[in-house]
């Protein structure tokens, strides 16, 4: 499901006015100011050079493909988990760096062909109220959580990857050395994600020092590859989130000397729910995968 705060900005640049953006979202006029406020505040950039003409800035221009990206991706979760009449459909939350329709599939792509599921995206402390509260069957995560109303099962680890343009100034280096680190750009996940978190931890357990480099945060695998592409930067990502474009050879595996670091992946349920059918068939196929 597109994040509201995404649509609001693309209504908005298709209106140019704040009262008929309001008018065609069914929400006031504050909420439009609060929700293009608050994507200028989450990831610390302005969208636009001219509040009047509404002209954007090169971040606003990466945040409206990102957003027109979500929605895509929003079709086609659609399309493929839409709700059969006679079926149970699982609701599952992914956290925002597991987003993308692809790698969903990919973690859901063994869990039999008579399950069906409706797929969203949030932050994962979101993630574990909305299951508290009976409104998500599942979440499949990648940050460490301690919870006695949550059950977990590990999946998987994630490996972390360094990653730049294929066609750019790395183009002719396989590795990089720390003493590279301190003077490029890097773009990594968003602070408080798993991904941000099992960066940072590596490096301190390298005692790897990032004083002087210019770290850009990206609030998923899509936005951190276009920051990557636009900056020539390196990025910090899931390997299997990008494979596609590794493989297409739109992006290159830069190898760091002895950094190499994982991320665990989380499948999480409430403890106190009613187990129905489908539920526990999810949960004891996931179970038979890994003992597999």
């Amino acid at each position: 499901m597109i994040d509201q705060k995404l649509k609001t900005f693309m209504v908005l640049l298709e209106e140019k006015n704040y009262s008929k953006t309001a008018e065609r979202l069914y929400i006031t006029q504050p909420s439009v100011t609060y929700h293009i406020q608050n994507i200028e505040k989450e990831y610390g950039i302005k969208l636009f050079e001219n509040s009047k003409t509404f002209e954007l800035t090169d971040d606003g221009k990466l945040m409206l493909e990102y957003a027109k990206n979500s929605m895509i991706e929003n079709e086609e979760l659609v399309n493929n988990f839409k709700k059969k009449k006679d079926r149970q459909v699982l609701e599952i939350a992914f956290t925002n760096m597991l987003s993308g329709v692809r790698n969903q599939k990919n973690i859901l792509s063994n869990t039999g062909d008579n399950l069906f599921f409706n797929c969203y995206s949030y932050h994962h402390d979101i993630i574990l109220e909305k299951i508290k509260k009976g409104e998500f069957d599942f979440g499949i995560i990648d940050h460490n959580f301690y919870d006695d109303k949550i059950e977990g099962i590990t999946l998987f680890q994630n490996k972390i990857v360094l990653v730049a343009k294929a066609n750019g100034k790395f183009q002719n280096k396989d590795r990089i050395t720390r003493e590279m680190l301190q003077h490029e750009i890097l773009v990594m996940g968003c602070e408080d994600s798993g991904l941000y978190d099992a960066t940072m931890q590596a490096f301190k357990n390298k005692n790897i020092k990032l004083k002087n480099a210019l770290i850009l945060k990206g609030g998923s695998p899509d936005l951190i590859i276009n920051l990557v592409e636009n900056y020539d930067a390196i990025g910090f990502v899931y390997e299997n989130t990008v494979i596609d474009k590794i493989n297409n050879g739109t992006l290159k595996v830069l190898e760091l000397l002895n950094y190499e670091p994982y991320q665990n992946v989380y499948l999480i349920y409430s403890r106190t729910s009613v187990i129905y059918k489908n539920k526990q068939m999810f949960i004891d196929k996931f179970k038979k995968n890994k003992e597999g």
